[in-house]
């Protein structure tokens, strides 16, 4: 009879944990809403890790030129046992691709559409950051979107930008605007000008057509053939 109890409560226990897991599980999502823009942004205060040139290339895994087709800023809200744990904001540019570069995914193609994300915005703002506009075309350095345990980030983008600025060029008439901490590709600029946002400056270096070029011999010393 002893050992009947023990069996039961064993089972017992075992069913209640089971349950409470589920319930658990069942109760772990994430969600994204689309937010405004926060005017005045919101100025982060913590450290930002900044990469060298080094870095980004280190860190690119998918180098493209394209235009933006749709801009927001959205939330992704992560609940942990049904309650809301973390909110992570997001620019999430949605881009046609026009040009690749460098791509570590060959199923990747021009003309595809993509999303790429941008881990600072007016609600998390990093000074220096470069806000990528609708309807303006950028070479962008990027890296995958990945999960973690708790937060489907690849639901929401396919890519993020290496640096919150230094790996997105802006295309304009022909010109390109590439950051200082490009130096590899800043050599022989038309003219060169100082980009300040709060207390961060920046020096930016216009090239011309010969960029292109310059950036695909680049990556390639940097990647090898992609």
């Amino acid at each position: 009879m002893f050992k009947k109890i023990i069996v039961f409560l064993l089972i017992g226990s075992i069913a209640l944990f089971i349950f409470s897991c589920n319930i658990f599980k069942e109760g772990t999502y994430t969600r994204s809403v689309e937010v405004e823009e926060r005017e005045p942004h919101n100025v982060e205060s913590g450290s930002v890790v900044v990469y060298d040139e080094d870095g980004i290339f280190y860190y690119s895994e998918f180098i493209f030129k394209g235009a933006v087709i749709d801009a927001i800023e959205i939330a992704i809200e992560e609940y942990i046992g049904g309650e809301l744990h973390y909110k992570f904001y997001r620019d999430v540019f949605t881009f046609e691709v026009e040009e690749i570069y460098f791509s570590e995914d060959s199923s990747v193609e021009v003309g595809d559409v993509i999303k790429v994300a941008n881990g600072s915005c007016s609600n998390n703002w990093i000074p220096g950051t470069i806000e990528m506009e609708k309807d303006k075309r950028y070479i962008v350095l990027t890296k995958k979107s990945i999960d973690t345990g708790t937060t489907d980030f690849t639901e929401y983008y396919d890519y993020a930008t290496v640096g919150h600025w230094s790996s997105i060029i802006l295309v304009e008439d022909g010109k390109y605007y590439v950051d200082e901490i490009l130096e590899s590709l800043t050599g022989n600029a038309e003219e060169e000008f100082i980009r300040e946002d709060e207390y961060f400056k920046t020096t930016v270096y216009v090239k011309g057509e010969e960029f292109g070029q310059e950036l695909e011999d680049l990556i390639l010393e940097k990647k090898g053939e992609s």
